[in-house]
């Protein structure tokens, strides 16, 4: 398994207002977002939107796809235009991509989930713990996306690079 890479997103949770879930999914899609069902992620270059909680979806841009017309939270504020929340979590998390031939059992070892292909293939996302920090995982056709707090990156970052050298 390759190391982890550590990557900058800018990151946005979004969530309509009750009676207003219809308009907020048909402006976000016209803003270029699908919203997956729970548990799932959607992906495009440069973007990508996951919900691991009914009703909330995480968006996620590199920060050079944003626009110069402001942040991404900027951007969705206008583009639900009253109809939800949007909540800017960019400075609140951290990030990392897993690849390798063995990336899918050294972090199977490391997680209480069952990353076995059939249970968990490419296209799914959940909240799991991974050495008892609370880790958003992501199973990507090229890899894994890890997106854990920011307050824990070190531990976290350092738990990766001792299991991968083991």
């Amino acid at each position: 398994m390759s190391a982890p890479e550590r990557l900058r997103y800018d990151l946005v949770q979004v969530a309509p207002w009750r009676g207003d879930e219809s308009a907020f999914t048909e402006r976000l899609r016209s803003a270029g977002w699908e919203l997956p069902a729970f548990g799932h992620l959607w992906s495009a270059p440069g973007r990508l939107a996951c919900s691991v909680r009914p009703g909330r979806w995480l968006l996620a841009t590199e920060p050079t796809a944003a626009s110069p017309a402001g942040t991404l939270a900027a951007l969705c504020e206008t583009a639900i235009a009253g109809t939800g929340a949007v909540t800017d979590l960019s400075a609140a998390r951290s990030a990392w991509r897993v690849s390798g031939p063995q990336a899918r059992a050294w972090l199977a070892a490391g997680c209480r989930l069952d990353l076995d292909p059939a249970a968990f293939p490419p296209g799914r996302a959940t909240v799991t713990l991974i050495a008892q920090v609370p880790v958003f995982i992501a199973s990507m056709d090229d890899g894994w996306l890890l997106m854990a707090p920011s307050s824990m990156t070190e531990h976290l970052e350092g738990w990766l690079h001792h299991a991968i050298s083991r």
